[in-house]
């Protein structure tokens, strides 16, 4: 981890610890080596932080180009690593930066549902993770985030944060060499079949 982010990594785990029950399953299905991405389901604004503590490696995020807006808050952000996507369109920015962390042996954090879900239902996933996954050759790591959305309650300890990681899913290759969409939205439909899986094993615990 670089410096900063490591300080900032610890600083956020001991307020976590402090403030929140939290729950984390599946941590040793996260690569120690190597660039990967991780695709979680979306409920809050609190997803991308809880996340990134639950992982013990240095990782990037998807972030939404309308939260780069401010300017504070935008240097922030980057300083923790947020890379802004234009959700709904081609970014062909985004996606290179993005490829290039990854290359780079680094996590990806995204929500491949393409933006929050309010009410928890589970929606098809935009081509994103598909592409990212298959240009990158690299694994693709299901979470399923819960309780993230009643911070408040989690704080006053009634209730706690879930994060479960799944086991790593690997993309088939692109044997087309260029743009393929029914792969892409192949790939994001396992991801989101794995996720939903996730989401059934911890409803089932409860």
């Amino acid at each position: 981890m670089r410096r900063g982010y490591r300080a900032a990594w610890h600083v956020t785990n001991a307020l976590f610890t402090v403030l929140l029950v939290r729950r984390i399953r599946g941590k040793e299905f996260i690569p120690k080596e190597g660039g990967f991405i991780v695709a979680c389901n979306h409920i809050s604004f609190w997803d991308a932080p809880l996340i990134g503590d639950a992982i013990p490696r240095e990782v990037y995020f998807l972030a939404k180009e309308e939260l780069f807006k401010n300017r504070v808050f935008a240097w922030l952000i980057r300083s923790l690593n947020a890379i802004p996507i234009r959700r709904g369109l081609v970014d062909p920015r985004g996606v290179k930066t993005a490829l290039e962390a990854i290359f780079l042996g680094k996590g990806l954090v995204m929500f491949p549902e393409g933006g929050r879900v309010r009410d928890g239902a589970l929606k098809p996933a935009l081509p994103g993770v598909g592409l990212l996954s298959v240009k990158a050759g690299a694994p693709v790591l299901p979470a399923y985030i819960e309780g993230s959305d009643t911070i408040k309650r989690a704080i006053l300890r009634l209730t706690h944060i879930n994060i479960v990681f799944g086991e790593p899913y690997f993309p088939p290759r692109d044997e087309q060499g260029s743009a393929n969409k029914k792969l892409y939205r192949a790939v994001g439909d396992e991801v989101m079949r794995r996720i939903a899986e996730l989401k059934a094993r911890l409803e089932s615990e409860a």
